[in-house]
């Protein structure tokens, strides 16, 4: 069983008691919070004991004494303890036949997300009740996408065309899609799906007919569907949260004024587009549609949007069939991988890879689609990262390399670009994607070494700015313990450091505990990214860390790499609550 389940709350919702539950793969060590009702969960126990007549299952709590604790304040955890112990016996332990098991703790929808998802919207009426349309943002034969209010908030209002004879499968994917996802730190969040349905006629009312979705008024896709009639294309909806600003958008702003992302500006967008990717990819969730126009930047993160959406193999067929001259989708091609191309061997995730690599260089030589039309030649492949390696660098042309390669065997997974882009840089996300204006006092510094030249170093640099984002890497040296404590003491008496990642992959001679104890210097800390890969860490390490990070108030984000489970589990229980955590298990162990 590579699952594990534990209660880690209780909600009641409109006199409904919904259970908490987190569940870890542990595989991917990626986590859905999800909200279950009792009987849900009841009847998943009947499931399992009429498949396993044989077998003697843990016992399941009975509601009335569950009920009975409900009256003293005491006894408020004692339901979640029950609930909790039943679980944890049946995951440690599942029978033979678990198939409804596997199927809750791989695809079990939150209670609360799947009514809210399907709030149904029958009508125009209905619709323009809830939303309030302020401007047609795109409007193609494949759909029309409108800028709207919902309760005072921005949203963004999604049309598909969609052919009738699909359209029941392509809903159900897509709305199973996003019923999945509880987390939206980096996706944006659909919050309805809904067919408009056509108004039943007197005798259809009388014999109950079913309500069918609403025909579209014109032809769409003739082009390539030569036997489609006005009644085969059907509207499906959906209402997303609206979430900033576009790569695309941002791209073209930067091209008009002439001005380059910064070295640190295209490293951000690197590591947090393939945090995104590899999200979705650890939750199933692949191929997709990565473009520069799915990729939303705010003042806070990076957010993909577009997320299998009904029409999509409709464009791609548009395109690859050669349907889109001299429309908006032209030259979409350079985001396919040749082997889409060429109807080859396609590979989902490598699929991934190859548009993130043509994302990125877009965006480090602000080009425009057709710039990039020949990017399947590998000899254009290698003038164009020739570029950006004399602009940013060997560590970048050396993912965009890997990401681009013509041969699907040859291209690298996201999920090592993943690796070799953490192990490369860490840099804090900022809002320099919208051009805002940032603190002059905020420094980026590298060091590489704790010696006297890069402490003199470090101690100019204070004289300087006092507001410092820092990287420490130490890979494979041999750290002088006391000296460490003294540079952590530096930076945390003269500086106001937010952001710092420390390399400790393989460096010898590490007390742990020392390390962590220094970085309680640091009061000002909000994101720390720690690699503690291949150090060995014990019981009291553990312990003793967990203490430190509780202490450290003002940290928001904790990226942990390590060789010990047991660090990691500590570290998930005590403090997910306190803090956001993105912890790997020897992600990359050189």
């Amino acid at each position: 069983m590579i699952y594990d389940a534990k209660i880690i709350g209780v909600e009641t919702h409109s006199d409904n008691v919904l259970y908490k539950l987190r569940i870890i793969n542990s595989q991917t060590f990626e986590q859905r919070d999800i909200r279950v009702k009792y009987s849900y969960l009841q009847n998943l126990h009947s499931s399992l004991q009429e498949l396993n007549p044989d077998r003697q299952l843990p016992q399941f709590p009975k509601k009335d004494l569950i009920q009975s604790f409900m009256g003293e304040h005491k006894f408020v955890k004692q339901k979640e303890q029950l609930i909790g112990e039943y679980l944890s016996q049946l995951i440690k332990s599942p029978p033979p036949s678990c198939k409804p098991l596997i199927f809750f703790l791989r695809d079990g929808a939150d209670a609360i997300r799947q009514t809210e998802l399907s709030k149904e919207i029958s009508t125009k009426t209905e619709l323009f009740k809830l939303i309030k349309p302020e401007k047609i943002l795109k409007q193609s034969i494949f759909g029309k996408t409108t800028l709207c209010s919902l309760q005072g908030k921005k949203v963004i209002l999604h049309k598909f065309y969609v052919l009738r004879s699909q359209s029941e499968e392509l809903f159900n994917h897509y709305f199973n899609t996003h019923l999945y996802f509880t987390d939206f730190t980096l996706i944006c969040k659909i919050i309805h799906i809904f067919f408009l349905h056509q108004k039943l006629n007197f005798m259809d009312s009388m014999f109950g007919s079913t309500k069918q979705p609403r025909s579209c008024k014109k032809q769409h896709f003739e082009q390539f569907y030569s036997s489609i009639n006005k009644y085969d294309v059907v509207k499906l909806f959906s209402i997303e949260a609206y979430e900033g600003q576009s790569l695309e958008e941002i791209i073209q702003e930067k091209r008009i004024k002439k001005i380059s992302f910064s070295n640190n500006e295209l490293w951000n967008l690197i590591q947090q587009l393939l945090e995104a990717i590899l999200f979705l990819h650890n939750n199933d969730c692949y191929p997709n549609r990565i473009t520069t126009n799915s990729i939303i930047i705010n003042q806070e993160n990076l957010k993909l949007t577009g997320i299998q959406e009904p029409n999509e193999k409709y464009k791609d067929k548009y395109i690859i069939d050669g349907h889109a001259h001299k429309t908006e989708l032209e030259y979409d091609s350079i985001y396919f991988p040749p082997e889409k191309l060429n109807s080859t061997q396609f590979n989902g995730k490598l699929n991934d890879s190859w548009q993130f690599g043509v994302c990125i260089v877009k965006a480090a030589l602000l080009c425009t689609n057709k710039e990039l039309e020949g990017i399947h030649q590998s000899k254009i492949v290698n003038e164009l990262i020739s570029q950006i390696k004399n602009q940013y660098g060997d560590e970048i042309a050396n993912i965009l390399m890997l990401s681009l390669k013509n041969s699907i065997q040859q291209r690298t997974l996201i999920k090592h670009l993943h690796s070799i882009a953490n192990q490369s840089s860490i840099t804090p996300f900022q809002s320099v994607f919208l051009n805002q204006i940032q603190d002059p006092t905020v420094t980026f510094i590298r060091l590489n070494s704790i010696n006297e030249e890069e402490k003199l170093r470090l101690t100019a640099q204070l004289s300087l700015s006092s507001v410092l984002s820092i990287k420490i890497n130490l890979y494979n040296q041999q750290v002088d313990n006391k000296e460490f404590d003294k540079l952590m003491q530096l930076l945390g008496d003269f500086a106001i450091i937010k952001d710092i990642e420390i390399i400790l992959n393989k460096a010898t001679n590490i007390n742990v505990s020392s390390v962590l104890c220094s970085l309680a210097s640091i009061k000002s800390l909000i994101n720390l990214n720690l690699d503690l890969k291949g150090i060995q860490i014990d019981q009291n390490d553990i312990i003793y860390g967990i203490q430190i990070f509780k202490q450290m108030n003002l940290m928001k984000r904790l990226t942990l790499d390590c060789s010990c489970m047991d660090f990691i589990n500590f570290i998930k229980a005590e403090l997910d609550d306190k803090m956001k955590l993105i912890c790997y298990y020897e992600t990359q162990l050189i």
